[in-house]
């Protein structure tokens, strides 16, 4: 990478975050979760578990994207400042450093716009996910099994909790039946993509 290939870089990257902004509305979102924490201080708010739960969860998936937008915002702020000062001050082992963050810095923008996608209607709650072998015998079962731990690692890295809700063994090897929940943030979001 370099000079040139880093300040386009840098200014893609700005041109998405600026998407991200215009579409995330993060001054509505403030303003939202101050009417949020207005309700919460309401005493009869409480009284209602269902809609206090609704808006708690609420709460969560705007903080969620807030946060993840602000971290973003920071990470491009805080590399073109020191790209520009590096490059005023020709120190070079700081540039070599910023291209081999370049990957990383695309990561978080990349999670951020993930992120902003995923503001379906059911994006935010949780996933059941049933795995059920066809016909092929022990080898179909055993697929199913791979299957099966492949989803548990994938809510494993996400940081997704999982839960069995039905787990019967194949007669020889692998699963007959497996039925799973994954909840988290955005859990039925990631997984339809």
């Amino acid at each position: 990478m370099d000079n040139y290939e880093y300040t386009q870089l840098l200014k893609t990257l700005n041109k998405k975050l600026s998407n991200i902004e215009s579409i995330l509305k993060p001054i509505e979102i403030n303003k939202r979760l101050d009417e949020i924490t207005t309700l919460e201080q309401e005493p009869e708010f409480w009284t209602n578990q269902e809609i206090a739960t609704k808006i708690a969860q609420e709460k969560n998936r705007l903080l969620s994207k807030l946060n993840k937008f602000n971290k973003s915002n920071e990470a491009i702020t805080d590399a073109s400042e020191l790209y520009e000062m590096a490059v005023e001050e020709d120190d070079t082992e700081t540039i070599e450093t910023l291209y081999d963050e370049a990957t990383k810095l695309e990561e978080i923008i990349q999670k951020t716009e993930i992120e902003v996608m995923l503001s379906g209607v059911d994006d935010g709650s949780n996933a059941i996910i049933s795995i059920h072998p066809g016909a092929g015998g022990t080898e179909s079962c055993d697929w199913a099994n791979m299957l099966y731990r492949m989803y548990l690692r994938w809510a494993e890295r996400k940081g997704f909790k999982v839960e069995i809700l039905d787990y019967q063994n194949g007669d020889e090897a692998g699963i007959k039946d497996v039925s799973i929940i994954i909840s988290g943030i955005n859990a039925y979001g990631y997984l339809k993509t």
